[in-house]
């Protein structure tokens, strides 16, 4: 008798653990990642009008005669691709050794890639240099005592720069009689700045910042027992630049596109933008004269270029390599190397 009393008390005792764990694991189930920002709350589903069967529907009331109106077209206006270049972000947060400036320049190169708005443009280990919007000619880009030549020596529009101002990872851990839980969470701030690349000048400058959520459960030895999730960097970041991305881009497309003149050979002119840069054949282009750059005498900064004097109009007949265009005069003379060419409308 006495050992089937302790049978029993050992099989109650199983139930109860049991029992315990089912508990534990309806509330502890591993968490799905959470990614910051938090969306706003969804919108309350439409209601259907009630129709009643016997409802009679009278028919529409035709409109007054009058003379007929035809719909307006769209408007439609075609911008060139603006030349646009990331560079790798300074990587200021002492977690990061260095490293995370990197990934934020991938992510945004690979998010204004997929705008299809821009052409990215790599030109090797200079495109890598940190630009100060106080003296560019410091990153080697621009040179000393001229202002902000980055455009005309790069060819560009515009160039996008910043810094990982602060990242970390916090962990937390519980236990539990039968269990164990643990959540990694990474926040990243993140700031960017764009430079008009022909005047050196800050013409944007924002900060994102972004937060990645992960957790793990284990109970009785069974479930995920993760150690460092090294992809908690990435969404991070990720996250951070979504705050600003659009933002962005908007910004980038208000820059004023302009080209150069590459080679000037009897009738034909080339210029450095073609199909690539969105030019189709007979698009016309205004010529100016590459003008003259005006210097703050005080800050030493450049106030940008004077425009030059307006010489010409010419149209797109051809492309030829990878983004270049052959033109021919319609109007003006004097055109020369750099001198300037946008859009006519």
């Amino acid at each position: 008798m006495k050992k089937a009393g302790f049978s029993g008390s050992r099989t109650g005792m199983a139930i109860v653990l049991a029992g315990l764990a089912g508990l534990f694991l309806s509330g502890c189930a591993t968490t799905p990642p959470v990614t910051g920002p938090s969306s706003s709350p969804s919108a309350p589903a439409s209601v259907m009008p009630k129709v009643e069967p016997s409802a009679k529907v009278e028919p529409p009331v035709p409109a007054a005669a009058g003379p007929k109106v035809e719909p307006a077209a769209p408007i439609v206006t075609r911008v060139p691709k603006k030349r646009v270049a990331v560079v790798k972000f300074e990587d200021k947060s002492a977690y990061g050794r260095g490293r995370l400036g990197g990934a934020v320049q991938d992510i945004l190169t690979t998010e204004l890639a997929k705008s299809g708005l821009f052409i990215l443009v790599s030109r090797g280990d200079d495109l890598n240099l940190v630009l100060d919007e106080q003296d560019l000619g410091m990153s080697g880009i621009v040179k000393e005592g001229t202002g902000a030549k980055s455009g005309e020596v790069l060819g560009l529009n515009a160039i996008v720069t910043g810094a990982v101002s602060q990242f970390g990872v916090k962990q937390k851990s519980a236990t539990y009689l039968i269990g164990a839980s643990k959540t990694q969470t990474a926040e990243a701030t993140v700031d960017v700045r764009v430079v008009d690349a022909t005047t050196g000048r800050v013409i944007f400058a924002e900060s994102g910042t972004g937060v990645h959520e992960e957790s793990s459960t284990q109970v009785l030895g069974i479930g995920g027992a993760k150690g460092y999730d090294e992809t908690l960097e990435g969404k991070a970041l990720r996250a951070a630049v979504s705050q600003f991305i659009d933002n962005l881009i908007r910004r980038m497309e208000a820059i004023p596109w302009s080209g150069k003149i590459a080679a000037v050979d009897e009738a034909e002119i080339a210029i450095n933008a073609g199909q690539k840069t969105g030019l189709v054949i007979g698009d016309r282009l205004r010529v100016f004269g590459e003008g003259r750059e005006v210097v703050d005498p005080d800050t030493k900064l450049s106030l940008g270029r004077k425009p030059g004097r307006e010489k010409g109009e010419i149209v797109v007949s051809g492309f030829f390599g990878e983004d270049a265009a052959i033109c021919r005069r319609v109007s003006g003379e004097g055109f020369a190397v750099n001198d300037i060419v946008k859009l006519a409308r």
